[in-house]
């Protein structure tokens, strides 16, 4: 049961004119039980919700269209947030989702079709500043060089020890891998850059900005909304899917193919551009967990011993192998789609 005073409830509630029953903590939420039915009251940041915007976000996908967000209610007075004791609160109806474990996979692809509308309801075409491009991959590939030294000169320091440790060990095993993935997304995004330098116009597109499955639910009619969109924002449309694919494959090694589908069934409503998919896979396929816990282990800073830095950098290797795999399925489908074309 909910651990705050009734009262406080009660008073956040009576600005709706609600009267609650009971209600009860689940997840981050307090599900209360009203005559008027049931709803959910979440506490929100306020930084980020006044700073993303995010009640004019949801009204805007709404205005659009786009049905597959779940609403936000309003006060008496007007006001889709609550302040009380300096926290801020605000309301939706409490949506009874289906166990996402019973089709786990029909679950991802929902979330990523609905995905998929939402970019496409809110796109828009923007005109490509060149000093702000310029200055992105000058930024860019600059870190990536100093980086790149960091993962050579550590190499170089190993192999000339008598003797290496358990780290240095591993570390040489993988490094002819991490550094074909430098290679690699430093050449996406150098192909990336060369395109949009002969680009006018880029897309920026309404970006869930906390894109999960936990963030996603779907009703007993099968239909799918997002919450939590308190991080959204408008710009590129391979944020959402870089940083959610990104923390996707921080796991064991797999090589499935669901994941390339969930993204087939994405473009099946938003298509991605080729200068898109160019920063996408530079993005996905650079090794930043590596450069920096290479970095970490070279200043020793934090509470790890040898045993658990090792085991740290195995799931990087892990994580780098899971995206490898990822983007080479979408080669395939570049390549099979440009003989098509041809």
């Amino acid at each position: 049961m909910y651990t705050k005073p009734k009262d406080e409830i009660s008073v956040i509630l009576a600005q709706y004119h609600i009267i609650p029953n009971y209600f009860e903590t689940v997840g981050k939420v307090v599900k209360v039980y009203t005559n008027q039915g049931v709803f959910a009251l979440k506490e929100a940041n306020p930084s980020r919700i006044y700073r993303n915007n995010l009640v004019e976000n949801v009204r805007s996908l709404q205005d659009r269209g786009f049905r597959n967000v779940v609403p936000i209610y309003h006060t008496q007075n007007g006001d889709y947030v609550v302040e009380y004791n300096t926290k801020h609160y605000y309301l939706m109806p409490w949506i009874e989702t289906v166990d996402s474990r019973s089709d786990e996979n029909l679950h991802f692809q929902r979330m990523f079709t609905s995905l998929g509308k939402m970019h496409n309801r809110t796109q828009k075409e923007k005109k490509v500043d060149k000093d702000q491009l310029q200055n992105h991959y000058d930024t860019l590939t600059k870190r990536w060089s100093k980086e790149k030294e960091v993962l050579e000169n550590f190499i170089e320091a190993a192999e000339g020890n008598w003797y290496m440790s358990p780290y240095e060990l591993s570390y040489c095993t993988y490094f002819h891998k991490i550094l074909s993935a430098h290679q690699f997304a430093s050449d996406q995004l150098g192909e990336w850059y060369k395109k949009m330098k002969e680009t006018e116009n880029t897309r920026i597109v309404m970006n869930h900005g906390s894109l999960s499955i936990s963030h996603f639910l779907v009703n007993e009619r099968g239909e799918g909304v997002f919450i939590n969109l308190e991080n959204a924002q408008e710009t590129t449309p391979i944020q959402d899917l870089s940083n959610y694919y990104k923390n996707s494959f921080k796991t064991y090694p797999i090589q499935q193919p669901d994941r390339n589908n969930w993204l087939k069934m994405y473009e099946k409503n938003f298509s991605l551009r080729e200068e898109e998919k160019l920063l996408f896979m530079s993005y996905m396929a650079y090794p930043v967990q590596t450069a920096t816990k290479i970095m970490s282990y070279t200043k020793r800073t934090g509470n790890l011993n040898e045993k658990d830095r090792v085991k740290e950098l195995l799931h990087s290797y892990w994580h780098m192998n899971n995206i490898e795999f990822f983007i080479s399925k979408i080669q395939e489908d570049i390549e099979a789609a440009k003989m098509i074309v041809d």
